[in-house]
């Protein structure tokens, strides 16, 4: 009984409202979204508005495998629906290149659905052959940006975005 007290509590403290989640993600703050909307999911297990909205900041903050949980319930609109595919297919393309680089596996030839999410970019360019390999490196360069993609440590890898040689962004993922 103490334990479900403390549950309660702790939920009740950091529990938002969906329309607090929803500010958050019109003010394009992903991280908080992602992670205060997390905390109401129960709440709104029907609702795939809600969940895509958290699940899409997510996918933005990087949180993919947390992204990707949320997906299991997004089953009740074709919205719902189509956002949990994209998500997947953003996930098993995370799980590929991590397969790619520190796995040496080739992943020419495969196909899956396009989207404008940089993994998604990079994940197409490979299938194509369209990169060069330096070591264990991977370079796609695409409309003026280069995508740079490498292991890290044995379960992790990086991808590192640059447009007119200056660094835009680093990604970590595992």
């Amino acid at each position: 009984m103490k334990k479900i007290l403390i549950i309660f509590i702790y939920i009740s403290a950091f529990g938002v409202t969906q329309a607090e989640i929803y500010n958050l993600y019109q003010n394009h703050n992903y991280i908080d979204t992602c992670k205060k909307g997390v905390w109401n999911l129960a709440k709104f297990k029907q609702d795939d508005n809600y969940q895509s909205i958290v699940a899409l900041s997510c996918v933005k903050a990087d949180m993919l495998n947390t992204a990707i949980r949320i997906t299991k319930s997004m089953t009740h609109s074709p919205i719902g629906r189509h956002n949990a595919s994209y998500i997947a297919s953003l996930y098993l393309i995370k799980k590929l290149l991590l397969q790619m680089v520190h796995d040496n596996i080739n992943i020419s030839n495969l196909s899956l659905p396009k989207s404008d999410h940089f993994l998604s970019i990079i994940f197409e360019n490979i299938s194509h052959n369209n990169f060069s390999k330096v070591s264990n490196t991977y370079i796609v360069e695409k409309n003026g940006i280069k995508y740079i993609i490498e292991p890290l440590n044995k379960d992790k890898f990086s991808v590192k975005i640059y447009k007119n040689n200056n660094l835009i962004s680093t990604h970590i993922y595992w």
